[in-house]
């Protein structure tokens, strides 16, 4: 687990579930993944010393690759002997506003794709929407969790751990329920509307990416990578063994340590929740590349 003050797990001997209060999960897009609120962990007790990191980690050199999500093409028309008759015009789609304008146009793409519990508020709170949330898919598809682009109180109850008879220190499953209604929120999103607000979106996202300063044909690119990071998380039954150095705990597994922070979050989560979580991405792929998304 990276040494991140907010990822700091605390010891307890194995009880019931501590309930979350506030957090974040840094979202993967609006009408993309609507929002991930990644869970923040309690803060070291005064005596410990943090360890302050940056709030994104050091990116590989080269990103795996990633699909093109192709843009819609208006069914073709077949051809009629006799001219058809004349039928009703389409309503036009309501232009986009400009960049600077477009809070509202995003406010509302998030009641169209279900994000409307609790849970969304931060995001619907924050300004300047588009370049936020193309910061947000940045980091995400580098497996990076940005949380300072929408910081809330962290929980008061820790991340529980808990020793094994034969002296191991191990993830204590009674934490996962504290995420069940994180999981919960994200599996209730709607795909096909997420789906459908992405492609009427796009030019917005695209020129907010641009504003980043990053190329914005590769938006979707890194929309897709976010996606296949969440999808390629291992999914682990049984104990999870931490090993303990200072104040932080750290995978035993040194495989497990060598994931990206936004995996080792989603770890954290349970299998579970983590289960629901990649049932909603390979759906949301899938409806995003069509007959290029694999089963």
């Amino acid at each position: 687990m990276q040494a991140n003050p907010d990822d700091q797990l605390t010891r307890h001997n194995k009880s019931g579930g501590l309930p979350i209060r506030a957090l974040v999960l840094g979202a993967a897009a609006l009408a993309v993944l609507a929002a991930l609120f990644w869970p923040r962990q309690n803060d070291a007790p005064p005596e410990a010393e943090t360890v302050a990191t940056p709030d994104t980690a050091a990116a590989p050199a080269a990103l795996p690759p990633a699909e093109d999500i192709p843009k819609p093409t208006a069914p073709a028309q077949p051809v009629e002997a006799e001219a058809p008759a004349e039928s009703p015009a389409e309503p036009e789609a309501e232009p986009l506003p400009p960049l600077e304008e477009s809070d509202p146009v995003l406010r509302d793409s998030l009641q169209e794709v279900g994000a409307t519990s609790g849970l969304f508020e931060p995001l619907q709170e924050k300004e300047n929407l588009v370049s936020t949330l193309g910061a947000l898919v940045d980091g995400s598809s580098r497996g990076v969790i940005m949380r300072k682009l929408l910081p809330v109180e962290a929980p008061e109850a820790p991340f529980p751990v808990m020793q094994t008879d034969d002296g191991l220190t191990i993830m204590d499953p009674s934490g996962y329920q504290r995420y069940n209604p994180y999981a919960l929120a994200i599996a209730g999103l709607d795909t096909e509307a997420m789906a459908a607000q992405f492609h009427r979106l796009r030019p917005l996202f695209e020129a907010g990416w641009q504003q980043l300063g990053l190329a914005p044909e590769d938006f979707d690119n890194a929309v897709i990578r976010t996606l296949d990071r969440i999808l390629a998380t291992p999914e682990l039954e049984g104990p999870v063994a931490l090993e303990q150095e200072a104040v932080m705990y750290t995978y035993a597994d040194p495989e497990l340590e060598a994931l990206t922070p936004l995996q080792k979050q989603l770890l954290r989560m349970g299998p579970a929740n983590l289960r629901l979580i990649k049932a909603q991405a390979r759906e949301l792929r899938e409806a995003l590349l069509g007959a290029n998304s694999p089963t």
